[in-house]
């Protein structure tokens, strides 16, 4: 067994929500301190009304939710974890893997086959030391698929 993807992938999501969470905090805390949201709420209420749509694009756009929390290698099947959700996906269910790059950081995306309950594709991010290393991101990426194509016609 071999976990390919990157360790802190719980804490890195959990670091984002509560990043989010604090900016927000400190946008408001100035006028809830002095009491001014109390005499007019409108300014600070339509600035955080602008910097919610701000977050929501912004983690809708990037789908940090949905980044696995965990990817092991076990030789024949891929044991994923999200949140409380633990799916071992044999590799004869994957079509391919490849490299994401759109939202700033490199991802891994494997498509099935079949949906399982964490959807039809899992993406995750790869090991740290794989984040600069476009190269070796592809070798992990053609490794998953040159092995489910294997499982896939032994079946």
């Amino acid at each position: 067994m071999q976990v390919i993807s990157f360790k802190s992938t719980r804490l890195f999501k959990r670091g984002i929500w509560l990043s989010v969470a604090a900016l927000m905090a400190f946008v408001a805390a100035p006028s809830v301190l002095d009491g001014s949201l109390r005499d007019n709420p409108a300014p600070r209420v339509f600035a955080l009304g602008i910097l919610g749509i701000f977050f929501v694009y912004f983690l809708r756009k990037t789908q940090i939710h949905r980044l696995a929390d965990e990817v092991a290698d076990h030789d024949d099947h891929l044991k994923v974890r999200r949140g409380r959700i633990d799916e071992i996906i044999r590799f004869s269910n994957i079509v391919g893997a490849e490299i994401s790059t759109g939202s700033g950081l490199h991802r891994i995306t494997v498509r099935l086959r079949e949906p399982t309950r964490l959807g039809r594709q899992i993406e995750f991010l790869p090991q740290a030391s794989l984040w600069t290393n476009l190269p070796g991101l592809k070798r992990v990426a053609s490794s998953l698929t040159d092995r489910a194509q294997q499982a896939k016609t032994q079946t």
